[in-house]
């Protein structure tokens, strides 16, 4: 049997809506909403209704994360897909507090609500590499006869974690397949509050360069009351394995 002695070195980044308005005149409120005509006693043409500006801003990305090209603006339960930096909310609103969430639906992650999740591949894993996933989620209060402007600053809540490791001992040209499995890694995230849940796991394949191995994920994050654990099973020409554990 085959053996390698192992030695690792890798670097990551770990580094906010549940909202329901009810009314049930809403659609009646809509229609009012829509509906105004300039006065000269008022300042816009919306009087007994406000309008939402937002601008995403995208600064906070990491530098292998490119900003998505439509994000989701949510308010009161309405939805709307926009693109670029500034957008207007297509609905007027009558004046009140409301809860604005900003996000985008990036591959292999499911938006539910305030949740995010990884799509599984198994009862067990999740996919260990899916899309940047932004959030902001906020309160923000439409005033009546006026255009409320809101930043929301972009959370990247992906990150990408890149694992080497170098094969110090035995012959590593015999290598014919390697893999690393992480344990302990979140498969679900609150947009709103930022807390990581759901433990799973996730598997890669390794590439090789000589005796160095290297395995990309991007992860969502880990959940920190579990223990995080990697696994790299390597399989040799001769149809050996091994299994190193850390």
């Amino acid at each position: 049997m085959g053996h390698l002695l192992i030695s690792k070195d890798g670097g990551n980044g770990m580094k906010g809506i549940k909202h329901t308005y009810i009314a049930s005149t809403m659609v009646l409120t809509a229609t009012l909403c829509t509906s105004c005509v300039k006065d000269d006693l008022y300042g816009t043409p919306h009087p007994d209704c406000g309008a939402v500006v937002v601008t995403a801003d995208w600064s906070g990305r990491s530098s292998e994360a490119s900003i998505p090209q439509q994000h989701i603006l949510r308010i009161g339960g309405l939805e709307q897909e926009v693109s670029g930096e500034a957008n207007v909310f297509g609905q007027l609103l009558p004046p009140g507090q409301y809860t604005l969430a900003v996000y985008n639906r990036p591959e292999r992650i499911t938006v539910t609500d305030n949740t995010a999740m990884v799509n599984s591949t198994s009862a067990t894993h999740i996919s260990p590499t899916p899309g940047y996933l932004f959030a902001a989620v906020q309160d923000i209060s439409v005033p009546a006869d006026d255009t409320l402007r809101v930043t929301a600053q972009m959370r990247q809540m992906v990150r990408r974690l890149d694992l080497e490791l170098t094969a110090t001992e035995g012959d590593h040209s015999r290598v014919q397949s390697a893999s690393a499995t992480l344990s302990g890694v979140a498969s679900a995230a609150d947009m709103a509050t930022g807390e990581r849940s759901a433990a799973a796991q996730v598997t890669s394949a390794f590439g090789q360069d000589g005796n160095k191995f290297t395995a990309l994920f991007r992860l969502l994050g880990i959940v920190p009351a579990e223990a995080q654990t990697l696994t790299v099973d390597i399989t040799f020409s001769n149809g050996d394995t091994q299994r190193i554990a850390s």
